[in-house]
């Protein structure tokens, strides 16, 4: 909110200043100024006056929107570390409970004497295990990166790319435009949830071997752009998609949240996720 005392200013400051020149311009500098040449002094002077209580105003604006923006870019980063909490809570909490009831059904049946049904029950906790374990170092690797602090976007994608699919056998590729695309810290926190949402799906159903993300600029002043993850795995029927299946509801959701669009195409050989604005 403009501060009241900036609201009078603007109104009775270049009345003020202006009223006092006119009255010495027709007293005291009657005889001495032109007139021609006193209307654009009237103009020059009333200009100045008013850019200069303006000034306050547009201060006072600048202030406003460093304050929002950084309240924007706090909150992005308190709703993706509410996110990891959630993923710590349903993934790891219900792994580690599965776990313990699985260890229990393998301790009754070693009681009971039934030794040959018990792989089965340590294989399963050997999976939820393994599933804990890329859960956590993936909460991890979040809760090490600085957004607000303005790491590179770049490299963090990269960083992400490596250690998540290098290990699976699957090849990747990044492609970004080369200007400086607008990104704000919450459009990087949100980009960032999509992208993981995005290749975790493409590990656990797509059987993919390669994966292409892409960040391209759609305006000179970058200020639009087209965020791909492409991969050619087996495809899904986009049926689905409309069942809330795969992340896909909270993927398009993030989006909403940065003001952009978001599509999803699938055939076998080729599944693109975007998101544009």
């Amino acid at each position: 909110m403009i501060p009241l005392r900036i609201k009078i200013s603007l109104f009775l400051i270049p009345a003020i200043v202006i009223g006092l020149f006119e009255t010495l311009r027709h007293t005291l500098l009657e005889n001495i100024l032109p007139i021609e040449l006193g209307n654009w002094l009237t103009a020059c002077i009333d200009a100045g006056v008013i850019a200069l209580v303006a000034r306050s105003l547009f201060l006072a604006y600048a202030n406003k929107e460093r304050e929002l923006s950084r309240e924007r870019a706090s909150r992005a980063v308190m709703e993706e570390r509410e996110r990891l909490a959630r993923v710590l809570h349903d993934q790891i909490a219900q792994s580690i409970f599965y776990s313990g009831v699985q260890v229990s059904a393998a301790k009754v049946k070693l009681q009971q004497g039934r030794d040959g049904s018990v792989e089965q029950n340590l294989n399963d906790v050997l999976l939820s295990l393994r599933e804990i374990d890329e859960n956590v170092r993936q909460a991890i690797f979040n809760l090490k990166q600085d957004t607000i602090g303005g790491s590179d976007f770049r490299k963090r994608i990269r960083l992400f790319l490596d250690k998540t699919l290098s290990g699976k056998s699957i090849s990747w590729d990044l492609e970004m435009s080369e200007g400086d695309i607008t990104l704000s810290a919450a459009d990087q926190v949100q980009l960032f949830g999509i992208l993981q949402e995005g290749i975790t799906n493409i590990v656990k159903h797509s059987k993919a071997t390669q994966v292409t993300v892409r960040l391209m600029s759609r305006s000179e002043d970058n200020a639009h752009w087209s965020f791909t993850i492409q991969d050619n795995g087996i495809g899904f029927n986009l049926q689905n998609v409309r069942d809330g299946r795969y992340g896909m509801e909270i993927m398009a959701n993030r989006a909403r949240d940065i003001g952009a669009d978001f599509h999803v195409e699938s055939s076998p050989g080729n599944t693109q996720i975007r998101v544009e604005r």
